[in-house]
C-alpha cells in the first residue's frame, strides 16, 4: 500500500477528504485509512504538511527558488496560450519557472534545429505569448551554439554563393580542417552521435560540392564558433532572444562546438571557455543567467559550477534507480555530499536519462547491471553515442541515454507500489541541493508512449513525448499520485529550511537516507529506508500559538528514523513528532 498525505491548493493545509473540522479521512472516498489515526482539528488555520509558511523563497543565485516545469509549447494544449491557461487554472504555487523547449521555427528534432531565434513558430505562438509567460514565471529558453538548421537565412547564402558568400567562414569546411580526409586514428578520436563520420556533403548553387561539419542530423549544421561570422550570429541571435524576458539560457550541446585536430572534438579546453565568456558576456547585459547542458561525466559539470555557471544534475535519475535497485543508498549519499549547489535537478527531460553522468559515481559492475536493468527489465530504450573502431573500420554503438518516461521505469520495477516509489523518487529529488526541474510527463505521472515513440521515425526518445490535449492533462491532474506530487512541489517552493543549508547524515546504515535543510529554526528532514522501501519527513510547521512545532509525515512502514550525530538535539531528547493523517492511493 502506498500512504501518502494530501492537501488543497486554496486552504494550503486542509487535508483533500477531511468533509468536518474533526474528521480522519474519510473511509468512503478515494482516499483510505492507513490505519487508527488521531484525529485532527483542523480550525480554521489546519495543521498540514505542505503549507506555505511564507510568500515564496528567496531567489538562489539570481533564479528563483521554486520547481520548473520543463514542456514543448504545444505538448500541454496546442500553442502557447493553451499552455498558459493550463498553468494559471491549474499549477498555482506548484510551479515558478518555466522551460520552454524550442519554440522558434525549425526545420526538424523537435525543435532543436532553429532556422532563427528571433521569431516564435507562429503554429505555437506569438512574443506576445512569450512576454506573458516571462512575467509570470522564471522563463528559460534554449540557445543551440553548436549548430543551425540548413533552411537558416546564413545557410542558404552559403549555399548560393559559395566561396563568395559572406558566411562561407561560418561553417566548418570538412577537407580544410584535416587538411585532407581525417585518418582512421582522427576518426577513432571524435564523439560522434551517428554511425558515421560527423560529415554532410551539400549540393552548392554553382553546381560543385561541399562537405560541412555535421555532428548530428542533416538538419543541423555546424557553426564555426572560432570565426568572425560565428562569433556575430552568436551575438546578434543570443542578444535578441535574451532580450525577450528570458531568466534563464540553456546552452544545448555547446561542449560539440570546440573542435581540435587529434582531440575527441568535445568539450575542448581552453577553448570551451571562451564560448561560455562570450555567452556569459550576451546574458549579463540583460541580467540572464546560464545553464550549461553536457552530458558528461560527473567531474564536468562540478568544473562548470566551480566556475559560476549553472548546470544540470543528469547523474540523479540513474542513482535514484541504482538506489532503489540496490537497496543501497551510499551512492546516492555521496553525490548529494558533493553535487554542485548551483545546478538543476532532474529525473526526466526530453532526452533520457545520462549513462556518462554516473560514470564514477556507481561501481562499474552495478553501472553495467543498472545498464541491463534499465533496458532489459525496465523497458527502456536506449540512444546511442558511436565509436569508430579503426581495425573493422566500422561505428559501433554505445548506450547514450536511456528513453523511458520515470513513472514507467520505477512502475516496471516496483509494479505493487509505483506511486509509492515514484513520489519517494520526486521527494529526494526535492531535497537534493539545488533547484528542481519536473518534465511534463513526469508531472502527470505519464506512462511510455509506445505511438509517439513509433510515429518519431524509430527514434526512441518519442516514449517520453506525449501530446496532452488539455483535457487530457486535467484528467490526469486528477490522478491521486498526480495530486499528491503537486502538493510536494508547494511544499517545496515555499518551506523556509530550502533557503538553508543541508546536512547528509553519511553515520546511518547503508540502506537509509537522511537529508536536512535547516534555515534558522527552520527545518526539513527526509529519512528514506531502500530496504523496505518506504519514507517519511519530519518538518517544522507553524502551530495554532504561531510557534513551531515539528510534524512527521510518512509514507509506508518505517519504524523510527535514523538518528543524526549531528543534530543539535539528541534523539532520547527531542519531543516525538505529531503525526499527520494518511491515506492510500
Amino acid at each position: 500500500m502506498v500512504h501518502l498525505h494530501s492537501f488543497s491548493a486554496d486552504a494550503g493545509l486542509r487535508a483533500l477528504c477531511l468533509t468536518n473540522q474533526q474528521q480522519t479521512v474519510s473511509q468512503t472516498s478515494c482516499w483510505r485509512p492507513h490505519r487508527q489515526q488521531e484525529t485532527v482539528d483542523v480550525g480554521d488555520n489546519p495543521p498540514g504538511v505542505f503549507a506555505p509558511i511564507s510568500e515564496g523563497l528567496a531567489d538562489h543565485q539570481g533564479v528563483r527558488n521554486q520547481i520548473q516545469l520543463s514542456t514543448y509549447a504545444h505538448h500541454i494544449g496546442n500553442n502557447l496560450t493553451d499552455l498558459y491557461d493550463f498553468m494559471e487554472k491549474n499549477l498555482q504555487g506548484a510551479v515558478g519557472g518555466l522551460h520552454l523547449l524550442p519554440f522558434y521555427p525549425s526545420s526538424g528534432d523537435g525543435g532543436f534545429a532553429p532556422i532563427t531565434y528571433k521569431e516564435v513558430d507562429p503554429e505555437k505562438g506569438t512574443w506576445s505569448d512569450i512576454d506573458r509567460l516571462a512575467k509570470k514565471y522564471d522563463l528559460m529558453v534554449e540557445f543551440m551554439v553548436n549548430h543551425i538548421s540548413p533552411a537558416s537565412q546564413e545557410f542558404q547564402d552559403f549555399l548560393a554563393k559559395g566561396p563568395e558568400s559572406e558566411f562561407w567562414p561560418m561553417f566548418i569546411h570538412w577537407n580544410e580542417f584535416w587538411g585532407g580526409e581525417p585518418t582512421l586514428d582522427d576518426l577513432e578520436r571524435i564523439r560522434t552521435r551517428k554511425p558515421e563520420a560527423p560529415v554532410l556533403t551539400v549540393d552548392l548553387k554553382s553546381g560543385g560540392q561541399e562537405k560541412v561539419w555535421c555532428t548530428f542530423s542533416p538538419q543541423q549544421i555546424d557553426i564555426n564558433v572560432s570565426s568572425k561570422q560565428g562569433e556575430a550570429f552568436i551575438r546578434d541571435q543570443m542578444k535578441a532572444l535574451c532580450s525577450r524576458g528570458a531568466r534563464l539560457v540553456r546552452l544545448d550541446a555547446f561542449g560539440y562546438a570546440t573542435k581540435k585536430r587529434g582531440t575527441s572534438c568535445f568539450f575542448q579546453e581552453p577553448e570551451v571557455w571562451k564560448v561560455l565568456d562570450l555567452a556569459e558576456e550576451l546574458a549579463n547585459a540583460t541580467d540572464t543567467r546560464m545553464l550549461c547542458e553536457v552530458h558528461e561525466s560527473y567531474q564536468t559539470n562540478i568544473s562548470l559550477a566551480e566556475r559560476g555557471y549553472w548546470v544540470y544534475d543528469f547523474a540523479l535519475p540513474l542513482l535514484i534507480l541504482h538506489a532503489f535497485t540496490f537497496h543501497t543508498a551510499k551512492n546516492l549519499r555521496r553525490w548529494l555530499s558533493i553535487c554542485p549547489k548551483r545546478q538543476i535537478t532532474v529525473l526526466d527531460t526530453h532526452d533520457g536519462m545520462g549513462i556518462d553522468d554516473i560514470s564514477g559515481l556507481a561501481e562499474v559492475a552495478d553501472v553495467d547491471e543498472l545498464a541491463h536493468t534499465v533496458e532489459c527489465t525496465l523497458g527502456c530504450d536506449p540512444n546511442f553515442k558511436y565509436i569508430f573502431n579503426k581495425h573493422t573500420q566500422k561505428y559501433e554503438s554505445r548506450p547514450h541515454q536511456f528513453n523511458c518516461t520515470y513513472f514507467s521505469a520505477v512502475g516496471r520495477a516496483f509494479p505493487q507500489h509505483r506511486e509509492r516509489m515514484y513520489l519517494m523518487a520526486r521527494v529526494i529529488q526535492f531535497f537534493t541541493p539545488g533547484i528542481p526541474m519536473i518534465y511534463y510527463v513526469g508531472l502527470l505521472a505519464g506512462e511510455n508512449d509506445l505511438q509517439a515513440m513509433r510515429d518519431s521515425l524509430g527514434s526512441s526518445r518519442g516514449i517520453n513525448r506525449h501530446r496532452y490535449s488539455i483535457n487530457e492533462a486535467e484528467q490526469e491532474l486528477q490522478r491521486p499520485v498526480v495530486q499528491a506530487l503537486l502538493e510536494l512541489c508547494r511544499f517545496r517552493n515555499s518551506h523556509p529550511a530550502f533557503n538553508g543549508e543541508t546536512h547528509v547524515n553519511d553515520e546511518v546504515e547503508d540502506h537509509l537516507l537522511e537529508v536536512s535543510w535547516r534555515n534558522g529554526e527552520h527545518k526539513a528532514t527526509l529519512y528514506a529506508d531502500l530496504r523496505n522501501l518506504c519514507f517519511h519527513s519530519d518538518v517544522t510547521m507553524e502551530g495554532k500559538n504561531g510557534k513551531l512545532e515539528l510534524r512527521r509525515y510518512e509514507v509506508g512502514e518505517m519504524a523510527s528514523p535514523p538518528t543524526s550525530g549531528t543534530d543539535d538535539m539528541q534523539s532520547s531528547q527531542r519531543p516525538a513528532p505529531q503525526k499527520q493523517a494518511f491515506a492510500d492511493v
